[in-house]
C-alpha cells in the first residue's frame, strides 16, 4: 500500500477522504472517469517514475505559431460579436 508525501496515509484512503468534502454530482463525474480506464495491460506494481524518459523534439517543426499570438485578441472574440 502507498502512502501520499507527508501524511502517512495511503493513497486510497487520501482519495476518500478528498470525495468525501466533494459534491455528489462530481463524485459521480470521478466514478464515471475511473471506470472508463483501461487499466487491464497496467501490471500491479507500476509506478510512473518506472516510465521511459521523454524524447524532446520528435514533433519538431510540425506546428507553427502565428506571429501575432501573444497580441490581445479583439473584443468581438470575446463578446461573441461579427
Amino acid at each position: 500500500m502507498s502512502t501520499t508525501p507527508h501524511s502517512g496515509r495511503s493513497t486510497i484512503e487520501s482519495i476518500v477522504q478528498e470525495l468525501e468534502k466533494t459534491p455528489e454530482p462530481m463524485q459521480l463525474s470521478v466514478l464515471a472517469f475511473i471506470r472508463s480506464l483501461d487499466v487491464s495491460d497496467i501490471p500491479e506494481n507500476h509506478h510512473p517514475s518506472e516510465l521511459p524518459p521523454r524524447t524532446l523534439g520528435l514533433n519538431r517543426g510540425a506546428m507553427k505559431m502565428s506571429d501575432d499570438f501573444d497580441e490581445p485578441l479583439p473584443d468581438e472574440f470575446w463578446l461573441g460579436e461579427e
